[in-house]
């Protein structure tokens, strides 16, 4: 799955699913919030009859105390009772209410206990409150499990089903980047036998006393099959190879710097490039030494294609650290942040499939070392990797 396959997929699902979230989110919301009003309603009412038990007796209380009769407090099996006075002190209770209550509320919730507060009127035996509580199961906590699990369910199914759908409609566009890789390879596969014909002709060609005109048209022909190759070898890298194990070892950074110079000498002359090796020190590199060809390789060949003719093409090499700089078209800063994704070209005039710097960056990100990208439209690019 390529990075910019990723990158739709999640930015599809990212929006999708953060708005069905939202969605069910909410309408979870809603229904606990209603279960729960729903709940403490019929709590409320079956509460209230409750205190017109409790007032109905204190009613009788009150009348017998005034006939001077004994009186014994009423106690109910279902639920407790108490009774404040004016200044909320308390009367009588039929159980201890473990907290302070407030008789600005009208209902409270203390442990497994529901209490409620009514004022009665008139106030018999003194009683302006008159408090029922009942011991009753979490229901509100049985609602939020069942409600958090069911969202939990939904969000899980959504999830699934979103992905699934997403895979689904990229299917067809991933079958035909699947077809267009397969046609690369085997377009690839085809090129090998006459690329490899052409070069190690040329070179029989060039031990041969030949005329300077002749010796030009050879140059010119050897030129475009070196870019052929080199178009080749990263093809080769990007379809076969960076799926083969690294064979790594200790390269001397700086002599393969220069060989890749050689090899490219006649590219530089055709645009009559001057390249410029700076040596601060020796550099050395645990690398796949192909893999490393392939790197610099790339940065050189950008360094050609993009800048003017008669132009210098910079080399910096230090213990840790090498640059090659041109003095090409550059890039503005939206195009260095989009560089190393594949297939991305910014100047049709040029050629090329846009893969070296992806090559480039899938490499250095095998071996840890960091690519730094300075570019400046009309001045030139600067490209530096650290290790």
């Amino acid at each position: 799955m390529y990075n910019a396959e990723k990158r739709t997929i999640k930015s599809v699902l990212s929006l999708y699913l953060s708005s069905t979230l939202f969605l069910i989110l909410s309408l979870a919301y809603i229904y606990y919030h209603g279960q729960k009003e729903q709940l403490e309603a019929t709590l409320i009412q079956e509460m209230k009859s409750y205190y017109k038990d409790v007032f109905e007796s204190i009613k009788e209380l009150h009348q017998k105390a005034n006939y001077n009769e004994m009186i014994e407090y009423p106690r109910f099996d279902d639920f407790d009772s108490a009774i404040f006075d004016v200044d909320k002190k308390n009367i009588f209770c039929t159980t201890q209410i473990p907290f302070e209550l407030n008789f600005h509320d009208k209902i409270s919730y203390y442990d497994d206990k529901v209490y409620f507060i009514y004022e009665a009127e008139p106030y018999y035996l003194g009683a302006k409150y008159i408090v029922v509580s009942k011991k009753i199961k979490n229901i509100f906590h049985d609602i939020g499990k069942k409600v958090f699990l069911s969202t939990l369910f939904i969000i899980i199914l959504v999830v699934l089903t979103s992905v699934f759908l997403v895979k689904l409609i990229l299917k067809p566009l991933r079958d035909n980047v699947s077809l267009l890789d397969r046609f690369i390879k085997d377009t690839t596969h085809e090129l090998n036998t006459p690329v490899s014909t052409i070069l190690n002709n040329i070179e029989l060609i060039e031990k041969n006393n030949i005329e300077p005109t002749l010796r030009n048209k050879i140059n010119r022909i050897k030129t475009a099959s070196l870019t052929l190759s080199n178009i080749y070898d990263d093809l080769v890298f990007l379809l076969l190879d960076n799926k083969q194990k690294s064979e790594n070892q200790d390269v001397i950074v700086n002599d393969l710097i220069k060989q890749r110079v050689d090899y490219f000498k006649l590219l530089f002359l055709s645009k009559s490039l001057s390249v410029v090796v700076n040596e601060s020190n020796r550099s050395v590199l645990n690398i796949d030494n192909k893999k490393l060809v392939r790197v610099v390789d790339n940065l050189l060949s950008n360094g050609f294609k993009y800048s003017k003719k008669g132009a210098k093409i910079t080399i910096n090499i230090n213990q840790n650290s090498f640059s090659i700089c041109d003095e090409g078209i550059g890039m503005s800063q939206e195009q260095v942040d989009k560089a190393f994704e594949r297939y991305q070209r910014f100047d049709d005039t040029n050629g090329g499939f846009g893969i070296g710097l992806n090559i480039v960056y899938s490499i250095a990100k095998e071996y840890n070392i960091a690519i730094k990208i300075d570019s400046k439209v009309g001045c030139g690019t600067c490209v530096t990797l650290e290790y």
